[in-house]
């Protein structure tokens, strides 16, 4: 005798509604297009300009420095304006991490030239594989042209002297900055800000390293909205 295991009625399945399909098809295309874009934009030595950041490292050291014992807050440094980058640019947006035909590998000699505007291997690393490797350069010349640069901005006066904090407003130091640099232009020159203090100065170079206008990434606006800032005392720490 045989039996039959009764497992209740068929359900039947609705094909799926033809709409979802250019859904997909939409959604694949905008993902690819995404990489796409991203892989046109990173391509080593394709930028439209050059921004230099000047790190206050007083204020760097506050924030977060110190508790990541980062080699340039240090005792027995000096805590003044350091090298933090110089970062390729687009008009609108900033390429980065570019893929090269090789690792990004700086040699330790040129970590050891830049340590004294640029302290921290770390950080010399970190730049070149983030922003130096967009360049097209490779890191003797890429960071030899960011010595070249940072060593064109003379520091004003109010920033290399005394052992007291600054009240300024980001105009105040813009304008002390334009009066130390007769060839800079309002337009070329940003301040940056965080948890009310001076994070860097940032000044913008064409790619003959002229200087020229800053884009819209460097908008004052968006840097710093604060009337005024506290700017940490450049001193020399023997403790």
């Amino acid at each position: 005798m045989s039996s039959v295991l009764n497992s209740g009625p068929a359900i039947a399945c609705r094909p799926c509604s033809t709409r979802v399909r250019p859904l997909l098809l939409a959604l694949v295309f905008m993902v690819a297009c995404t990489a796409c874009d991203a892989g046109e934009r990173n391509r080593p030595g394709d930028f439209d300009y050059y921004v230099l950041v000047l790190g206050w490292s007083p204020a760097y050291c506050n924030i977060e420095g110190r508790e990541r014992r980062d080699d340039q807050c240090e005792d027995g440094r000096e805590h003044a304006f350091t090298l933090h980058g110089l970062w390729p640019q687009y008009e609108r947006g900033w390429p980065k991490d570019c893929h090269i035909s090789h690792r990004p590998f700086v040699p330790q000699s040129v970590i050891d030239q830049m340590n004294d505007i640029m302290p921290g291997g770390g950080l010399v690393i970190h730049e070149y594989r983030a922003h130096g490797t967009c360049s097209g350069l490779d890191p003797e010349r890429y960071f030899a042209t960011a010595r070249e640069l940072y060593q064109h901005v003379a520091v004003p006066p109010p920033f290399k002297q005394g052992d007291k904090p600054l009240e300024l407003s980001p105009a105040e130091i813009e304008t002390d900055f334009l009066t130390a640099n007769p060839w800079l232009k309002p337009d070329m020159i940003a301040i940056s800000c965080r948890k009310g203090q001076l994070l860097d100065i940032r000044v913008c170079f064409d790619r003959d390293l002229a200087p020229r206008a800053c884009g819209v990434n460097e908008d004052q606006r968006l840097l710093c909205r604060l009337n005024r800032v506290s700017v940490p005392p450049a001193i020399r720490s023997d403790r």
